[in-house]
């Protein structure tokens, strides 16, 4: 963290703006969490309904995630931020005042290009304005502006429970966070790189200067910025569309597809199941609508807390490791909520409560901000805008199949079965990634496509010869990972002491005559 220390102001600004941004998404997870419990009754919503009205903010950023690609193109990412804050505030409006489900649901669709918006836009404006050394931390911001205002957003809920209409001062209370990333972009300095991109050089240079901490670090990131995008402009006076890029590159179309299938690992990994529906679990656990949301707060302050170990391992120990050291422990978690419900009122409460408290332990550092961070470091630069709108379109699809169908899945396959769901394919998604995914930790953006010039395989083989390399140092798996010629040297030794000892006595013989010679 020292690196993070004595860093421009202008800097911490953009760190505080898209915290404030990141953190409208969090926010409502908290809000709608505790709210459900009575708009349910207040309309009169049947499970489909229930989960319809809980995942519609999730088919109003597939919206935003395509509109951000216009909007960051455009008016560039301060722009495209500003859009999504005026976007939210509408939005809170109209669900703090809905008097009809009708209208409920229109606010979520509306509140939900806000969050295409923020997702597709955020992770990239802190990569392009951060220093290499501490980009990994900065990219991991994003989660930590989640995990905020989703413990911001559960103290909304102990504040209004017992409100009469308190769940439309919930819902409205996604305004506040809103109204201060449309202020504070007033304060913020624009990406240099989409400056640059856009011909005006002596707007990046002054945005560039103020997010270094000297001038000499600013002239060489400078530089090196222009002189990749003069390098790109070349290449794209031949360069074919988005579409015909993936089909025809496969240097761009592996990490493509290795970003989608983070997104998949991430979203059926089942956190938004979790986390939305929280409240919902623990009143089917036995627990009253009260208690409920008042467990929801240590459980939000735990969300918080266990995502700060990110800042200090992320550029540490790597992204790769932290995938692969956290997420067997998720499933392990998973099937730990679901088995409780074989148990009585109490042990379902317990196990719920400290199931859920590790998932997010482990998840803090690992699952949740790992892929954000690396889906913003290897997309090449010229189609970087679209991917990660497309990043986010599968992100908010696959998020909404998770959250519509969960409460058909708890009724259908009982808690057992869809925890377990989740669990099982969090450990296949753990194989994908200890084969295929390559570590990014200290490699310049602008290299990091290197990587996969070659097949996906060969990232595989690489990790694998790793693995057996390390394993190899350690005396219990040294036997297994002998090669084929020295296993078959050690045999023939073994088999024949005689020559053995010749050979030894050879040896001593030779050492003593040279001995000799030299006295």
């Amino acid at each position: 963290m020292k690196k993070v220390m004595g860093l421009p102001p202008k800097l911490y600004v953009l760190l505080v703006v898209c915290t404030l941004g990141g953190s409208v998404v969090g926010i409502d997870t908290a809000l709608v969490s505790g709210a459900q419990l009575f708009f349910i009754t207040r309309f009169n919503l049947d499970t489909s309904l229930q989960g319809l009205t809980i995942a519609a903010t999730l088919l109003g950023a597939l919206v935003g995630a395509v509109l951000s690609t216009i909007l960051n193109k455009y008016v560039g990412r301060k722009g495209a931020m500003f859009f999504g804050g005026i976007d939210a505030i509408a939005a809170g409006l109209i669900e703090g005042f809905s008097n009809i489900w009708g209208i409920l649901l229109l606010g979520r669709l509306i509140l939900g290009i806000c969050f295409g918006i923020m997702t597709s836009t955020i992770p990239m404006y802190l990569a392009e304005c951060a220093p290499t050394d501490i980009r990994g931390v900065f990219t991991s911001v994003y989660q930590l502006a989640y995990a905020f205002g989703y413990f911001i957003g559960l103290i909304v809920d102990v504040i209004f429970v017992h409100v009469e209409h308190g769940w439309r001062f919930m819902l409205a209370s996604v305004i506040v966070p809103a109204a201060l990333v449309t202020l504070g972009l007033f304060f913020a300095a624009e990406s240099p790189r989409w400056l640059l991109a856009k011909g005006r050089e002596n707007a990046a240079w002054n945005s560039l200067t103020q997010l270094r901490s000297s001038e000499q670090v600013a002239v060489q990131d400078f530089d090196a910025m222009r002189q990749f995008l003069e390098k790109e402009r070349e290449t794209m006076k031949i360069q074919p569309g988005f579409f015909r890029t993936f089909y025809e590159k496969p240097s761009a179309r592996r990490p493509i597809m290795l970003g989608i299938a983070l997104q998949i690992a991430q979203q059926f990994c089942g956190v938004n199941a979790v986390m939305f529906y929280f409240d919902y679990v623990l009143q089917l656990a036995g627990m009253t609508a009260s208690r409920s949301i008042d467990v929801s707060v240590a459980l939000g302050f735990a969300t918080v807390l266990f995502t700060f170990p990110t800042f200090w391992l992320i550029d540490r120990v790597g992204r790769r490791f932290l995938l692969l050291s956290t997420m067997p422990f998720l499933s392990i978690m998973l099937w730990i909520c679901g088995f409780s419900f074989f148990g009585g009122t109490h042990i379902r409460e317990a196990l719920n409560i400290s199931g859920t408290l590790l998932f997010r332990f482990f998840y803090g550092p690992g699952l949740g901000p790992v892929p954000w961070v690396i889906v913003a470091e290897i997309y090449p630069w010229y189609i970087r805008s679209q991917c990660l709108t497309m990043n986010s379109f599968v992100s908010y699809m696959l998020n909404f199949v998770v959250s519509f169908s969960w409460p058909t899945m708890l009724r259908s396959m009982h808690a057992q079965g869809a925890f377990s769901f989740f669990a099982g394919f969090t450990l296949l998604s753990t194989l994908f990634i200890y084969l295929f995914v390559p570590e990014t930790k200290g490699v310049e953006m602008e290299a990091i496509q290197q990587l996969f010039q070659y097949p996906l395989y060969t990232i595989a083989k690489k990790n694998l010869s790793e693995t057996k390399a390390h394993l190899s140092k350690w005396p219990i798996f040294r036997r297994c990972f002998v090669s084929p010629e020295e296993k078959e040297t050690r045999e023939q030794v073994d088999d024949n002491p005689v020559r053995t000892c010749e050979n030894e006595q050879e040896t001593i013989k030779t050492s003593f005559e040279a001995s000799s010679s030299k006295a």
